[in-house]
């Protein structure tokens, strides 16, 4: 029997009820992530206090003697995504994606074309990705209006395609094991990139995804009669342009702070840094301090001037605020976690529920519902990475692939809650209940695939 337009609106309401009551959920209960790292903190005390046998006193202690430890690592972090802000802001790369823009003339077209180079461009760096997404989501939605692309599906996809395709170099777990220096390297040593994020297995699945998401979008892309394009007030909005600078009125001082030549030069020297490492080193054994150097050059030289680029900065400054101050305190819960004997009985716990060949699955699907309550892969690292990489060696699984299995799964949740998706919703004007369909079928789809891939490789390539 055929199905009626009344079963179709119906089916359709309560899909759209389940979705708001979802979503509602998730902003009614799931608070400020500097009020889950505070709850975590008395979860992890009461823990240390009734399983070890450490008193009030010596978990404090723990906890001050650790608090400062990653401070180096913070810092690194906050200059790898202010980087990939101030990269994606500059006027080459939105001249670039405006040229990409223009090649295809259909609907099907340009969302293949928008997912394959959005998602290359995120497994780069994250931080690139997912400003690069934005400005090219709503340029597509401005220069292809007229095609039937439903706006909040565009918008969907420059949050669903990075968080699938963000597994690369730049991910900081992995970029934490590479550096020498790091918290963890007095237990596993110093891990390189070819091991983690450029090894066979997590190249093999990320190739894959950029293969066969484009494919689930055009499946999944509302056609064109259902279709709500972008409204003419967001079109004028986006599509308006900033009046030229008549540079003969500046001052001296002012075309100094124009000026490309100072900055290029320095730039152009450590961008040849970089290339001569890479020559002598090797792709491979980048860290997070030669990463950073790189993308600080490629932001000077994409900006030119220091004008541009310290207003890219000062834009680019407010992402990283969660890092600076809630870094300290996941320190301190390091301290806690593996000096009072905390990871050896969460170790145990691990190890008990766990074969050789379950145990990256299921590190996978733990760090996946761990970050839908702390949305930081980089900050939920340092409280994981003592317990899982002990059992992990203990079960006989390569430290290497327990990295994989935790970035892989510490990306795949963002699909289904809003942190992440705020300055998305923001730059589209839409509302994460309406990107929640679209981006709930890639969570889907991206579940069912990694798990498969972990299953049939549970020690990786």
């Amino acid at each position: 029997m055929a199905t009626t337009d009344s079963e179709m609106r119906l089916n359709k309401s309560t899909n759209s009820n389940i979705i708001e009551k979802f979503t509602e959920w998730t902003l009614n209960w799931i608070p400020d992530s500097m009020v889950i790292v505070l709850v975590f903190t008395l979860i992890v005390f009461v823990m240390a206090l009734g399983l070890t046998k450490s008193s009030i006193f010596d978990l404090v202690n723990f906890y001050a003697s650790s608090f400062w430890l990653l401070l180096t690592f913070a810092m690194q972090l906050c200059i790898l995504m202010v980087t990939g802000f101030v990269i994606a802001d500059s006027k080459l790369v939105k001249r670039a994606i405006v040229a990409l823009l223009d090649r295809p003339k259909t609907a099907k077209g340009s969302i293949v074309l928008f997912c394959l180079v959005a998602g290359a461009v995120a497994w780069v760096h994250w931080g690139v990705g997912l400003m690069f997404a934005m400005i090219m989501g709503r340029e597509l939605a401005v220069r292809k209006r007229g095609l039937g692309i439903h706006y909040p599906f565009i918008a969907a996809l420059s949050y669903g395609v990075v968080n699938v395709m963000c597994n690369g170099p730049s991910q900081s777990a992995a970029l934490v094991v590479a550096t020498p220096g790091n918290f963890l390297e007095k237990l596993i040593g110093v891990i390189p990139l070819n091991r983690t994020a450029l090894s066979p297995f997590l190249i093999g699945l990320q190739l894959f995804f950029l293969i066969t998401i484009p494919i689930l979008a055009v499946i999944m892309m509302p056609k064109k009669d259902r279709a709500r394009e972008i409204d003419d007030a967001t079109f004028n909005e986006l599509s308006a342009t900033l009046p030229v600078e008549d540079k003969k009125l500046l001052r001296p001082a002012e075309r100094w702070d124009r000026s490309r030549i100072l900055q290029s030069l320095l730039a152009l020297g450590m961008l040849a840094w970089v290339g001569n490492y890479i020559y002598s080193k090797g792709f491979g054994k980048l860290d997070l301090n030669s990463i950073n150097f790189l993308f600080l050059g490629l932001c000077l030289l994409l900006h030119g001037s220091p004008s541009s680029f310290t207003a890219s900065v000062k834009k680019g400054v407010p992402t990283t605020f969660g890092v600076m101050v809630q870094f300290p305190l996941y320190a301190g819960l390091f301290g806690v976690i593996s000096q009072s004997g905390l990871v050896g009985i969460i170790t145990h716990w691990f190890v008990s529920i766990s074969t050789p060949r379950t145990f990256a699955w299921i590190v996978y699907l733990y760090t996946g519902a761990m970050d839908f309550f702390i949305p930081s892969g980089g900050s939920k690292f340092v409280v994981e990475a003592p317990y899982l990489i002990a059992a992990g060696q203990q079960l006989g699984v390569p430290v290497s692939h327990t990295v994989n299995a935790y970035s892989t799964g510490a990306q795949w949740a963002n699909n289904l809650q809003p942190f992440w998706a705020l300055p998305v919703c923001g730059a589209f004007k839409v509302r994460f209940q309406d990107m929640l369909p679209y981006t709930f079928m890639i969570w889907l789809y991206a579940g069912l695939v990694s798990s498969i891939a972990f299953l049939l490789f549970p020690k990786g390539l």
